[in-house]
């Protein structure tokens, strides 16, 4: 792998060196942006006459006014327009199928209302428009960075027209390639042979649990806050560490200059957001919220369960200056599932907590504009996160809680017109500990749970740097190193009794230094088609199977996980604004958690199994293909396939003539799926119809192997369950009300065909020399029904 990319370098200088030999072609076209809406201003009160004012507008990534700046023009109109750009919507600049921040000029022209028609006596007079048409003409437009190689961006306008997306923007990650899920619907996915638990989610670069309510409900965020999400299936820049797998990183969208809001009513929950501004336009308060009632519909199957979730955000800003800003962000989100029993005796009722989780951030920001392209932010971020149960049986399960203070510090800037830099640094605080449902400290022997879930004070110091230099018209290269240190001490030891004598368990306190390197290029082959290579190294400390907030594991943190991460890849620029990539990876896994390879089966209800801790050896490797064409449009298509293989490094057991011995093999990971497929559909049918179709389809994952008595081993077989497939429907009629509000009636379904998965085999012993039964277990049908009314403002 090191020679390959010695050898990809080289063929990057050379290219960058020939580039007088390719002067004659260009770069992939330049889109500029588009207005969503034919925009009208008010013409002024007390102006007179014709009037004509040119803005220039700088458009972010989103297709959110950044800025505008008045070219020519005289007050009053100067004003009017400044005051109503920063609410205009665009389709952003692209260059081929990649968002880039542009600046544009619009021209604005301002006529004044004719005069009153006479009218009858005692009839009132029509009320006249005074109104301004802005014409959209590009003029100078200019093209502000280059999107990452390996990164996939979308917009929280193009997740709320994908059908089974429920208008989340983080569930868009089903949807791309090198993603695969471990059951359907459900939101932890191995993303290139990497566990959920190994993969990062942030917000606004505060990192956060997870993404979506545990009961098959909506994402944690209100998608009216979420501007635009990023993912990298590998080799992420330099800013995001401490995760071996990929990234998933949301953006919420900037203060608004005007009232507006949204709200929806469906029939597992409800929620809304609503912002203002104050002061003139220079600041901004949201408040926002979602309450889910699944537990209605689960009542009608199952009467005894009781399930539901709510989350909530909250934000202010306010413009210091017009360089510097300050932001309090409160954000959090809980999910519950409880049992309902009956006492045969008395006919009593009480409710019992199953499974609790949650978590809340607040954040203190401060940000401040350097120059025309550069930007600092400072920022405190606050967290609490907790997950557990009741009492089950006679151990105690307890709480995991999780409290955490971190300092970060965020730098871009632009040190020329063909170099940007990014540099940042950040320590953060965790205080972890098991709590019984009192608050009160479980210790070894009350709960062998603490054995793995130990108190303890983690305090983790990172620090990054890139640099995205472009060589030539032909080839950028991005290169960046971050380091990290991460330190654990263990606040109560735990010990286990051995002969009457106490052993302590592990290390009490670990220091460990990583040091991972990204490289990344874009080399422009010729007009409409790049070549797109990424490589990086990343550490992580242990993790559990999928993220659970509050929970992890008190294991040695000097055995960190380690991911090499490799992709090379192909992007071509296609007629009607469709965008081809094309993928190979590879990625070497070292010291891996991964309970699916170190347990054979989840040892559900006993997860104080010391081969929950055990690790393993991983490679992914595989090719992924993606057609897009963005989802906005009249007429929109998708379509993602990923043909990969994920294994582990596992034991054979096997007997000899003297002992039991153990023979390395390479075996296919628990899940891994050889193809996944994904084709969107959608089509703007006119009047405000809109219709859409997702069909996924995805190939079994390994069945486990058994031994003659039934009992699972770690080793999978060749042979595979059977293949699934689901199809989502999204159908939206909607109605414009005044000139910004609008209200819809929208029918979504996931796995409207009702279709179950087969995820495990059972088998009995062979009983009085028959032969051994097996049996397939299958889950579902998972299907979440999405019929409801929205509305905005």
């Amino acid at each position: 792998m090191n020679r390959l990319y010695f050898l990809f370098l080289l063929l990057a200088a050379w290219l960058g060196a020939t580039e007088s030999a390719w002067a004659q072609n260009a770069p992939p076209p330049l889109v500029p942006p588009r207005l969503l809406t034919q925009e009208t201003i008010g013409y002024p009160e007390g102006a007179q006459g014709e009037a004509v004012v040119v803005v220039e507008l700088t458009i972010d990534t989103g297709g959110a006014v950044a800025q505008a700046i008045i070219v020519s023009g005289e007050k009053p109109f100067t004003t009017a327009v400044l005051a109503r750009a920063p609410t205009w919507r665009f389709v952003s600049a692209r260059r081929g199928d990649v968002d880039v921040r542009a600046r544009v000029r619009m021209r604005i022209e301002f006529h004044p209302p004719p005069p009153p028609v006479p009218s009858a006596p005692h009839a009132s007079a029509p009320p006249t428009r005074r109104t301004a048409v802005v014409i959209e003409r590009e003029e100078e437009v200019s093209v502000r960075g280059r999107q990452e190689p390996g990164k996939i961006t979308f917009t929280g306008g193009e997740v709320r027209q994908m059908p089974g997306a429920f208008g989340d923007a983080f569930r868009m990650m089903e949807a791309l390639p090198g993603v695969t899920p471990i059951v359907s619907g459900l939101p932890f996915f191995y993303v290139r042979g990497a566990p959920p638990g190994n993969t990062g989610y942030y917000l606004d670069g505060i990192r956060i649990p997870l993404l979506y309510h545990f009961a098959l409900g909506p994402g944690v965020v209100h998608p009216g806050l979420i501007d635009r999400v990023d993912f990298f299936s590998g080799a992420p820049p330099a800013q995001y560490g401490r995760f071996s797998g990929g990234i998933l990183a949301g953006y919420t969208r900037p203060p608004a200059t005007e009232l507006h809001g949204e709200w929806n009513v469906r029939l597992v929950d409800s929620g809304g957001m609503v912002e203002a501004p104050f002061a003139g336009g220079r600041g901004s308060v949201l408040v926002g919220g979602r309450y889910g009632y699944p537990g209605l519909l689960a009542s009608l199957i199952s009467p005894e369960v009781t399930v539901s979730y709510w989350d909530y955000q909250a934000r202010a800003s306010y413009a210091l200056t017009n360089r510097d800003t300050l932001t309090v962000f409160a954000f959090g989100s809980s999910d519950y599932l409880g049992s309902i029993k009956e006492d045969y005796q008395t006919k009593k009722k009480t409710e019992e907590q199953l499974f609790k989780t949650g978590f809340h951030r607040l954040d203190l920001r401060y940000d401040h504009r350097l120059g025309e392209s550069g930007k600092l932010r400072l920022a405190l971020t606050l967290g609490a996160d907790e997950s557990g149960a009741d009492i089950q049986g006679d151990s105690k399960v307890g709480n995991g809680r999780l409290r955490s203070v971190g300092l970060r510090t965020e730098i871009e800037d632009r040190l020329g017109p063909n170099l940007r830099v990014r540099a940042g640094a950040d320590v953060v605080w965790d205080y972890s500990d098991l709590l019984d449902p009192d608050g009160n400290r479980l210790s070894p022997e009350e709960s062998p749970y603490s054995i793995l879930y130990a108190p303890r004070n983690d305090v983790t110091l990172g620090a990054y740097a890139d640099a995205a230099w472009r060589i030539s018209r032909r080839v950028e290269l991005t290169a960046g190193l971050r380091a990290d240190v991460f330190t654990s001490r263990r606040i109560d030891q735990p010990v286990i009794h051995i002969l009457d004598r106490q052993h302590p368990i592990g290390a009490p306190a670990t220091a460990t230094v990583a040091v991972d390197p990204r490289i990344s290029a874009r080399v422009l082959l010729m007009p409409k088609l790049t070549y797109l290579a990424t490589f990086g190294i990343t550490h992580q400390p242990p993790s559990t199977l999928i993220p659970i907030a509050g929970l992890g594991f008190t294991e040695r943190r000097d055995h960190l996980q380690t991911a090499f991460q490799a992709s090379q890849g192909l992007e071509l620029a296609l007629p009607l604004d469709f965008t081809a990539t094309a993928n190979v990876f590879l990625h070497e896994y070292r010291n891996l958690s991964d309970a699916t390879a170190s347990c054979g089966e989840i040892p559900i209800g006993d997860w104080d199994n010391p081969c929950l801790t055990r690790r393993v050896r991983g490679r992914a490797y595989g090719f992924e293909f993606l057609l897009r064409r963005a989802l906005t449009k009249k007429l929109t298509g998708w379509l993602s396939y990923t043909l990969s293989r994920s294994t582990r490094e596992g034991l054979l057991v096997g007997t000899s003539t003297h002992a039991q011995i153990e023979v390395p093999q390479t075996v296919p990971a628990e899940f891994d799926r050889t193809h996944v497929f994904q084709v969107i559909g959608a089509y703007d049918l006119g009047h405000h119809w809109r219709a859409g179709l997702r069909f996924m389809l995805y190939s079994g994952r390994p069945r486990p192997r058994f031994d003659d008595d039934g009992n699972p081993s770690t080793l999978p077989t060749d042979t595979r369950f059977p293949p699934y497939y689901r199809v989502d429907l999204r159908l939206e009629k909607a109605w414009k009300i005044g000139r910004t509000g609008r209200i819809a009636f929208v029918f979504e379904g996931l796995n409207v065909t009702l279709n179950k998965e087969v995820i495990n085999i059972e088998c009995k012993s062979k009983s009085f020399g028959g032969p051994r039964s097996c049996e397939e277990q299958k889950i579902g049908p998972v299907a979440i029904p999405g019929i409801g009314v929205e509305g905005s403002f």
